[in-house]
C-alpha cells in the first residue's frame, strides 16, 4: 500500500498496484465524489490562525468520512 507522486498530485495504490478511478458519471461515482468534496471543504474551512478551529475541522472531517464510509474505530 502506498502513495506515489505524479507531478504535484498523489494517487493511492494498494499492495497489488490497483488504484481508484472515479472519472465516470454513474450515480455511485458521483455520490462518492460529492462526499469527498464535502470532506475536503470541512478540512479546508477553518480559521488558520486558531488552533482550536483546526482541531475541530480535523475531528469533524475524520468523523464525517468514517460515518459516510462506515469505517469503525
Amino acid at each position: 500500500m502506498g502513495f506515489f507522486k505524479e507531478g504535484r498530485s498523489m494517487k493511492y495504490k494498494n499492495k497489488d498496484g490497483i488504484e481508484l478511478n472515479y472519472t465516470g458519471n454513474d450515480y455511485g461515482q458521483k455520490l462518492t465524489r460529492e462526499v469527498i468534496e464535502e470532506a475536503i471543504n470541512i478540512f479546508m474551512g477553518y480559521n488558520r490562525s486558531d488552533a482550536r478551529s483546526a482541531e475541530w475541522a480535523l475531528h469533524r472531517g475524520v468523523n464525517f468520512l468514517k460515518d459516510n464510509f462506515n469505517i469503525g474505530d
